[in-house]
């Protein structure tokens, strides 16, 4: 895929090649107008469809070198179809499509999902979205209606297949073994939404026709039964860290809900992104830069997308590995955020490098120091999962009820909209959500909450038998407070008060 950018009065069609050492490398070809340069996009891509990721010769050249080929071997297409032979070849310029380019209506779906994710997917996708929706492509899309025309993916044809998507056996991540688990309707409307989006391109560059409708749009889903994550409160949450023994999940625990960090992020941290000096602790200052995530990529995407976004690829720990772990840059602009940390919270941090520094002068050269704040014993990288089982493991060696990991970045969210009496933009800037709404979600929670509180206040001091004989509390509590307020009222007040109320 080609791309054109105007630089001053001239216009460069930029496209990727392959060296003879192997190597991808980039290369900008200038031209006047931006006539010559659609021309040389179309030609770039026509070219490198048909001969791979090379370097696009000029256009003239390419096509007197077909036209002395095929004059050589004197096969058709050397001469006008309507001439004895006698009239030179004709130059077939690149904005001949039809000449130049694969028939539409005969591509079939997997052809056409490939072409949408080298030509959409590279330049639209994150590194993890990158291989979550290739990875649905390769797994359920694929192999049940990649055959079928692209022109024949239909709503009915749809609705069918994510209802026959139920009894498909689900493939589990990277390194992780089968459960017999069948695909969730949680995991049909993933599949659904690349479609979708496919679909949607496919109208756009006219495979399809761009003014039907999508048949997407309107296939039938299954119905997804909407479950509550399940939240500890808080009085649990507290009382459970001092059973924690696990000194790494007590860290990531504790920055989780102090911080509304993802576990992602928890274990993404450096320590160059950590002010816990003494006086910044001493002034309330002691904060956290969120700037980068620990995650699992594929190799794939990790080549098809040169590595965007990716500041350490970290070493494969088995042979044979189709993934690897990277330090990336968050997902969104938002998730990069300064977060300032409670005095307890710094010093657990202050502690806890001490104790790996400690460490590392004991382990030597045998210490891997990437500059983690949470690493392993070695020094390389925790994954999230690793974290999410250890919680899983306090749970059921404890008796507590479980919880997935991300719900601590909930309570978090909603502890924080309580203690700032729902201060929505200062907690999102807390949890670096994109979105307000995704704060106000659980501020409704916190209401409903209250309105519980509120039903019970009203039985204690309206329904109950002391309300009724005419002792509520309410009207006491109230009483008692203006008999206070008048009591330390001066004179002059109290003739002020009175006479507002005459």
């Amino acid at each position: 895929m080609a791309a054109i950018k105007q630089r001053k009065t001239k216009y460069s069609v930029i496209y990727w090649y392959v060296n003879e050492q192997g190597e991808r490398k980039q290369k900008w070809d200038t031209v006047d107008t931006i006539g010559e340069a659609k021309s040389r996009k179309v030609f770039v891509e026509f070219y490198q469809e048909k001969y791979g990721q090379a370097i696009v010769p000029n256009e003239e050249t390419y096509f007197q070198r077909v036209a002395d080929e095929k004059a050589k071997t004197g096969k058709e297409g050397g001469t006008d179809e309507h001439d004895s032979g006698s009239e030179p070849v004709r130059r077939r310029t690149p904005t001949q499509k039809s000449a130049i380019t694969p028939q539409k209506d005969d591509i079939t779906f997997s052809e056409f999902l490939k072409h949408y994710v080298k030509v959409y997917g590279t330049s639209k996708w994150s590194m993890s979205t990158y291989s979550g929706k290739t990875g649905l492509i390769r797994n359920y899309i694929d192999p049940y209606i990649g055959d079928k025309k692209l022109s024949e993916i239909t709503t009915e044809c749809l609705s069918e297949y994510y209802n026959d998507l139920l009894s498909v056996e689900r493939v589990p991540p990277a390194n992780q073994k089968k459960t017999g688990e069948c695909v969730a309707p949680s995991g049909v409307k993933k599949i659904h939404d690349v479609i979708r989006s496919a679909l949607n391109q496919a109208m756009k560059w006219n495979y399809l026709d761009p003014m039907m409708q999508n048949p997407a749009k309107l296939a039938t889903l299954p119905t997804m039964k909407k479950t509550k994550r399940k939240v500890w409160s808080v009085s649990t949450f507290r009382e459970a860290l001092p059973r924690v023994e696990d000194d790494i999940l007590a860290l990531a625990m504790n920055l989780a809900f102090s911080c509304s960090l993802r576990v992602g992020e928890i274990t993404g941290l450096t320590w160059d992104c950590i002010f816990i000096d003494e006086e910044s602790i001493e002034n309330g200052n002691a904060r956290i830069i969120v700037n980068k995530e620990v995650a699992r990529v594929s190799i794939e995407a990790l080549q098809r997308l040169n590595e965007r976004d990716v500041l350490v690829t970290f070493p494969a720990q088995k042979p044979h590995c189709t993934t690897r772990l990277v330090l990336k840059t968050p997902k969104t602009e938002t998730s990069t955020r300064v977060v300032w940390l409670p005095k307890t919270v710094a010093h657990m941090l202050v502690e806890h490098r001490k104790n790996q520094e400690e460490l590392k002068e004991f382990l030597g050269a045998d210490y891997h120091d990437y500059n983690l704040v949470v690493a392993l014993e070695n020094g390389n990288p925790v994954e999230s999962r690793i974290i999410r089982k250890r919680l899983q493991v306090f749970c059921d060696t404890t008796g507590y009820e479980r919880v997935d990991f991300h719900s601590l970045r909930h309570l978090s969210t909603k502890y924080k909209l309580k203690l700032t009496q729902g201060d929505i933009k200062s907690v999102q800037g807390d949890t670096g959500h994109a979105e307000a709404q995704m704060v106000t979600d659980v501020y409704s929670e916190i209401e409903d909450e209250n309105r519980r509180e509120n039903a019970a206040r009203m039985e204690a001091d309206f329904y109950s038998p002391t309300a009724k004989n005419g002792k509520s509390s309410a009207t006491e509590d109230i009483g008692e407070a203006l008999a206070a307020i008048l009591k330390n009222l001066s004179p002059e007040q109290l003739s002020a008060l009175v006479s507002a109320a005459r």
